[in-house]
């Protein structure tokens, strides 16, 4: 009674298990030919990525040395001497020591002068800096470059190895995201 049955299901199995085999088949071979692309359009737009990936580096170095610049004040007018002072006489002394307060407050307004002005600079080289980094980062994002060190290094460099992981790590975020 079951050997009737028995042949056909023994067929239906061989049957799913090859197609099976063959879908994985066929998806390893769309793999390869999507790396394949993916390979040649790396190869075609290197020098572009390396480029735009230099420029981004550059700008955030830059950006790093700004960072740790600081504001050198202008040197502070010397007090008079109190062993010359004491051979003055008294209305020497004054003249002098009023003379010093007024050195000490020209000092004070083109030092603060100076500081505003240095801080201008550093604010237009920082934000001149960020433009050319964010400039670098969308070009590289219109090449389909994600924004990672990692995706950055193996676009630069085109290895197949990378590439592919690169891209199956990025598969499986979309998988994450798509739940």
């Amino acid at each position: 009674m079951l050997a009737p049955l028995l042949a056909p299901l023994l067929a239906l199995l061989l049957v799913s298990c090859d197609g099976a085999k063959r879908q994985q088949q066929e998806a390893a071979e769309l793999r390869q030919r999507q790396l394949t692309a993916l390979s040649s359009r790396c190869r075609s737009q290197q020098a572009t990525v390396r480029q735009q990936v230099e420029s981004l580096a550059s700008s955030n170095a830059r950006l790093s040395r700004l960072s740790l610049q600081t504001y050198i004040p202008l040197q502070r007018p010397l007090a008079p001497d109190p062993e010359l002072l004491a051979r003055f006489t008294r209305e020497d002394q004054e003249l002098e020591l009023e003379r010093h307060g007024q050195a000490l407050e020209r000092w004070r307004q083109a030092d603060r002068a100076g500081k505003r002005r240095w801080q201008q600079q550093q604010q237009a080289r920082r934000g001149a800096l960020i433009a050319g980094r964010e400039q670098a980062l969308a070009k590289l994002s219109r090449l389909g470059v994600p924004p990672t060190a990692e995706a950055r290094a193996a676009w630069s460099s085109c290895d197949q190895a990378k590439l592919a992981a690169l891209k199956s790590a990025q598969a499986g975020l979309v998988l994450k995201r798509g739940r």
